[in-house]
């Protein structure tokens, strides 16, 4: 019998072949295939762990170099031209909060000194001045000079509790206060002559005797205003105003007192 060239073979799907390919892989090529997917799972986590490890690695680094900048010390600030005169009255503080206190400093080619009143820069935006009386100077630790001083207000500075603006009886009036703050050296732009007339004096004429007015006092709490002559201050800001306007007095001379009816007309207008 002459057998065919053309052998015949069973017809499968291609499922049949398949499972007959698996079955007739060996065991090694199975694990062999399962080692190269699993390894590469392990090189894509490897991967990822090192993108990890340097991203937790420059978290740190960022972190050490924010510790070391807030214990770097400050660098020393060195205003212009502004330098303390005269030795030391005393020192306070510690460390860096140390401060020395001095009577005087120079700015400018000018000397400031205590209890001195000046006008003091608000800064650019602003078209007016602050008023303040020096109530102390001291220089901190990176040599920056500062003062503290006690407030004048203006009468669009002076609110009203119930809403509005106190007046005052003179384009030249302020209000005293007994609200201090802090202020660089070299905000303060030159002295200034502010007078404390009583409300039953007559004013100084400007040409006389330029500078401010003060005749009541405003308290920055209750928003509300005060005669200077009122004697229900408490005893050391009594005391304080009584020095004011004895040192005014001295210097304007005796002032015609007002009739009492421009006495009470001055209180309605306020």
């Amino acid at each position: 019998m002459v057998l065919s060239r053309i052998q015949s073979f069973p017809q499968v799907s291609p499922s049949e072949n398949e499972e007959a390919f698996v079955r007739e892989r060996s065991p090694q090529q199975k694990s062999t295939r399962t080692d190269e997917i699993m390894e590469g799972k392990r090189m894509r986590k490897k991967v990822r762990y090192c993108e990890d490890d340097e991203k937790e690695t420059k978290r740190k680094r960022k972190r050490n170099r924010k510790k070391d900048e807030d214990v770097t010390p400050p660098k020393e600030v060195k205003p212009d031209d502004v330098k303390p005169v005269g030795g030391p009255v005393k020192v306070t503080g510690g460390g860096r909060e140390r401060k020395t206190h001095y009577r005087q400093f120079e700015y400018g080619g000018n000397r400031y000194g205590l209890e001195d009143s000046v006008l003091i820069n608000q800064g650019q935006y602003s078209p007016m001045p602050y008023v303040a009386i020096i109530k102390d100077i001291t220089q901190e630790q990176n040599g920056r000079i500062r003062i503290l001083v006690q407030w004048f207000y203006r009468q669009e500075e002076a609110k009203k509790k119930g809403g509005g603006y106190w007046k005052v009886n003179d384009k030249r009036g302020l209000f005293y206060s007994f609200h201090y703050g802090e202020a660089p050296a070299e905000s303060v732009m030159h002295r200034c002559m502010v007078y404390f007339v009583p409300v039953r004096k007559q004013l100084p004429k400007r040409r006389d005797n330029p500078g401010f007015i003060v005749q009541k006092v405003y308290d920055t709490d209750e928003k509300k205003l005060r005669n200077l002559i009122d004697k229900d201050y408490e005893v050391a800001k009594q005391h304080e105003i009584d020095i004011l306007v004895e040192k005014s007095m001295s210097l304007l001379g005796d002032l015609p007192d007002l009739e009492t009816e421009e006495i009470l007309n001055m209180g309605e207008s306020t």
